[in-house]
């Protein structure tokens, strides 16, 4: 089995974009066939992605997917081997000048455990001799954590060509890597706001970024762009992954109701994908349009993302209301997730600047009100869900899910005792707080789930 990949993990700095949303974009201009994935929670680059190609993204982090096997699954599923599989992630960086250069623990994770190549990109934004350096401390980083070889590197914000000239020659002298090229200065570009990603303002929040690509694709050798395909292909074999559970009794019968909206889109298409793998049909439901398909449904997703940005819309969908009131009655699987969970609720305390701000209502349908503190989305921390009481997904002592939180939503009780289960740093480490909301299979929660990391507790969910 040819699965060809390859991991593009780029040097953090606080304020800008990473350079491989620029390359994943150039290259599906040029014609390339891609599969798009993102290595690490960061909702804003996982919307630009989406936006500038234009498809859907998956989340790849394994923390999140908590194991090898279930990563492997996960990927197998989503990727394609008549595609580029590109997977954009993290490579740390450091924390003031003079300290050690920091790589995630994930980064080294995903290229062992995809068996793939990985393409760093480092700033060159200072003298030669210290790109160098660094360069020589993340190689050996990525031994460490992940026991990678590193066979090409790509610069960025390299100061001019006479720069880059000497970083050639250096790295030629000292290590047997090959460099990609170089993204000037004039190419960087800062982070913009989640909230403008969204509607008639994405429009105007991504010009600069698609102005940025365009210009670095025309800039003739400066960057060697056949060679991110080649070094996909250079270990494109896959040892196929076993299943880890066996698809759902009524295989290709359970239809599952996936409410699509732009603004939904924040967590990736990873749960759709299980939902495939455990043999159910996903069935797209437009919370705006018209509903083209004519089938029974037998539970609802309504994934997670800003829902309170398109509150109205839920309300004047006569179809989708009916389905939310049917599944609540009548014990279907029903999952809102991240910031979608306050439609299940009653009262929606709306973020300060949102027009028609001030509170909204929910469904009713779970017995809590949302709070969203700030329209900003804040920094997620992923999370593990240990049982609390019986719960649809975590019914057994010994089971739990990870995710990450949405920081500026919480869901408040109306019972001192509503909640199903326990936030954590890790299965056995300190408390966070407490979440999830249910009703026979109907849950909400302030997280997004990650259902990979747990997808026996998500098939015996599915099934009932």
């Amino acid at each position: 089995m040819n699965l060809p990949r390859l991991i593009i993990a780029d040097e953090q700095r606080p304020g800008k974009i990473m350079s491989g949303l620029l390359i994943a974009a150039i290259l599906k201009k040029m014609g390339y066939k891609l599969r798009l994935f993102l290595g690490n929670v960061d909702e804003i680059s996982l919307r630009l992605l989406q936006l500038l190609c234009e498809q859907p993204v998956t989340l790849l982090d394994p923390t999140l997917c908590d194991g090898r096997a279930n990563l492997r699954w996960l990927f197998q599923q989503a990727a394609s081997p008549d595609c580029l599989n590109l997977v954009i992630t993290n490579l740390g960086g450091k924390w003031t000048e003079d300290s050690p250069f920091r790589i995630p623990r994930e980064c080294g994770l995903l290229a062992e455990w995809l068996e793939s190549e990985i393409v760093p990109v480092l700033y060159s934004d200072s003298a030669s001799t210290l790109t160098v350096r660094t360069l020589n401390e993340v190689v050996t980083g990525l031994q460490q954590s992940g026991n990678v070889a590193i066979r090409a590197v790509l610069f960025r914000s390299v100061l001019n060509d006479r720069e880059y000239e000497l970083l050639d020659r250096e790295i030629g002298r000292q290590f047997t890597i090959i460099p990609v090229g170089s993204i000037s200065q004039k190419i960087d570009r800062n982070v913009p706001l989640l909230t403008d990603l969204f509607f008639q303002e994405a429009t105007k929040a991504i010009f600069p970024i698609k102005s940025a690509y365009l210009q670095l694709m025309h800039m003739n050798y400066q960057v060697n762009w056949m060679m991110f395909s080649a070094l996909a292909n250079l270990k494109s074999g896959w040892l196929p992954q076993a299943r880890l559970c066996e698809p759902i009794t009524d295989s290709g019968k359970v239809n599952i109701a996936v409410v699509r909206h732009e603004t939904l889109t924040l967590g990736g298409d990873g749960t759709e994908h299980l939902m495939r793998a455990l043999g159910c049909n996903v069935v797209e439901v437009p919370l705006e349009g018209e509903i083209i398909h004519n089938v029974p449904i037998h539970g609802v997703y309504i994934p997670h993302g800003p829902a309170y940005m398109t509150l109205p819309k839920f309300f004047s969908n006569i179809y989708l209301k009916t389905m939310l009131n049917r599944a609540s009655s009548g014990g279907s699987f029903m999952l809102a997730e991240g910031g979608a969970a306050s439609i299940l609720g009653d009262k929606i305390n709306l973020p300060e600047g949102v027009a028609g701000g001030g509170v909204g209502r929910g469904f009713g349908i779970l017995p809590y009100d949302s709070l969203y503190k700030s329209s900003s989305p804040g920094v997620p921390q992923k999370s593990v869900a240990v049982r609390r009481k019986l719960n649809p997904l975590i019914s057994g002592f010994q089971e739990w899910v990870w995710g990450y939180s949405s920081p500026n939503l919480s869901l408040e009780g109306k019972s001192p005792d509503g909640e199903c289960w326990e936030t954590r740093e890790s299965v056995e480490g300190k408390q966070l707080g407490i979440d999830g909301w249910c009703k026979g299979r109907i849950l909400a929660s302030a997280m997004r789930i990650e259902p990979w990391s747990a997808p026996v507790s998500f098939r015996r969910w599915l099934e009932g």
